[in-house]
Order: structure tokens, then C-alpha cells, then sequence
């Protein structure tokens, strides 16, 4: 069996994610994605907090996951993955694991040195393949994926532009409800910039 490990921060969600997921989802024949419940916590940036994320998880994303997704929320992502790989590796799993990330995030989140120390014997035996280091270019921003970001889509909440917000998430997702969720001060301050901005243009 082809098993597909996607880990995420994922603060917020977006077409960028989704991305990768409905890929990995179409290579495998399932997969599991280890989404992050901290809080994302930065000076001079819009905080998300992980208990709202999950709430648009549950309300919002796990509705538009492909059928083979199995959603895991909890912990490290990344270390989530090295124990999927380490658990396999000691029960002897026949399946292959295949880990999606970009070509950065691939680098340093699985170096040489921890693939061998964690993810053994499944690695050294073919099991464990990173589909970004085949084809580095399909996984970049903007190149083979979608051009947005997390800083982007916390910007667009930051200065109220619900329309920004909207056109970095994936298809058939209420945008203003995960607006309201992730920030819901800003959800009025939001409609009257909107307002406004459509009374300027009449």
C-alpha cells in the first residue's frame, strides 16, 4: 500500500494546502495529515489561535477532504511523521511512505542523518520517498503550486481584507466564516471597510 504523510501548520489553511493534499490524496492510496492545534503567537503579526483553527477544521475542512484522508490534529507534524515511519519500521509495514512538503521544508525538516536514525529500516530499504526532492520545482510556490501564502492570508486578516482572505482559500470553504472564526473583531471591521470601499467606487 502507498501510504501519503502530510504534515501542516496550516495558520490559516490555504489553496496551497489544499493543494498538496488533493495531490497526495491521488498518489496514494490513503493518506494522513498531521495538522498543528498550538497557538501561532508572533510580535506585530495576527495571532491564530489552535483551538480556532481546529473549530474551521471541523467545520470547514474536514467537509472538503478527499475520501482517502484520514485527519490526525495533535503534536509536532513533523515528529508525527518520523513516528508513523519509526512505528512502521518496527512492526516490519510492507507499505510505502511517501512525505509531502516543499523542497525547503524537506530539507530540514527530514535531513540525511534523522531519515537514518528514525526512519529505519522502511528508508534505507526504498519505503520512504519525498516526492518534493524528485521534482523540487512542482512543489514551489507559484511554479507547480499555488501562489499564497500563511503570512499573505494573516496580512489579509490583519488589515480586514475579507477579499484576500477569500481568494487564498480553497474552493468550498465559507470564507467569512473562517474570517469570523480566526478573528472575529476584525469580521466588522471587515463589512465596514467593504462598505466603504464599494461607496468610493459608486
Amino acid at each position: 500500500m502507498k501510504i501519503g504523510l502530510v504534515p501542516m501548520a496550516a495558520k490559516p489553511y490555504h489553496a496551497g494546502h489544499h493543494w498538496l493534499v488533493k495531490k497526495a490524496a491521488k498518489e496514494n492510496d490513503k493518506i494522513i495529515v498531521f495538522v498543528s492545534i498550538s497557538d501561532r503567537l508572533r510580535r506585530g503579526e495576527q495571532p491564530v489561535y489552535g483551538k480556532d483553527m481546529q473549530r474551521v477544521w471541523k467545520q470547514e475542512l474536514e467537509p472538503i477532504m478527499p475520501g482517502n484522508a484520514e485527519i490526525r490534529y495533535g503534536g509536532s507534524p513533523v515528529q508525527k511523521v518520523y513516528q508513523e515511519i519509526g512505528d512502521a519500521s518496527a512492526r516490519g509495514s510492507v507499505d510505502t511512505y511517501f512525505v509531502y512538503s516543499d523542497a525547503t521544508d524537506t530539507a530540514q525538516n527530514y535531513p540525511e542523518a534523522n531519515r537514518i536514525k528514525y526512519m529505519e529500516p522502511l528508508y534505507s530499504q526504498g519505503q520512504v520517498i519525498f516526492p518534493a526532492e524528485d521534482n523540487p520545482s512542482q512543489f514551489t510556490r507559484g511554479e507547480g503550486s499555488p501562489d499564497v501564502s500563511g503570512t499573505a492570508m494573516r496580512r489579509a486578516i490583519q488589515s480586514c481584507d475579507l477579499e484576500a482572505f477569500r481568494a487564498g482559500l480553497p474552493a468550498g470553504v465559507d470564507a467569512e466564516n473562517v474570517y469570523n472564526i480566526l478573528c472575529p473583531m476584525k469580521s466588522n471591521e471587515s463589512l465596514v471597510r467593504g462598505f466603504i470601499r464599494a461607496a468610493l467606487k459608486s
